[in-house]
């Protein structure tokens, strides 16, 4: 590649990046599940020096994040417990042992763990 072309491309380049619309530090923040915008106003909420991996706090929560404010799988199993497809939160394969962001994504839509296999029609958060 040649010193003209590669300044070509540069001034492109540049010239792209100015045309590009500004964006704020809100937007550019992750968005948060509609249920939890009042409460988690702070990254630092779930995202803990606790939880970082290799000095990166921003790494999927441990569960005992998610427990601290929604309880325990034997909590979560009675609050769960009417639903007309099996308990998620007490399953045969898993016990507590699926670690609560195998189905709940906060910054991305959310999953169900068991559908992999099954056709369950659980409406998740």
């Amino acid at each position: 590649m040649t010193k003209t072309t590669i300044l070509a491309l540069a001034g492109a380049i540049s010239g792209l990046l100015m045309a590009a619309p500004a964006v704020s530090a809100a937007d550019a923040m992750p968005k948060v599940k509609p249920h939890h915008e009042k409460v988690l106003t702070d990254c630092g909420t779930c995202h803990t020096k606790e939880n970082a991996i290799g000095g990166n706090a921003f790494v999927v929560p441990k569960d005992e994040t998610c427990i601290a404010c929604h309880g325990d799988y034997k909590a979560l199993a009675k609050k769960t417990e009417g639903l007309d497809e099996p308990n998620p939160h007490s399953s045969h394969h898993y016990g507590a042992g699926v670690s609560c962001t195998a189905c709940h994504k906060e910054h991305e839509k959310s999953v169900v763990l068991c559908n992999d296999c099954h056709e369950f029609k659980y409406t998740i958060k």
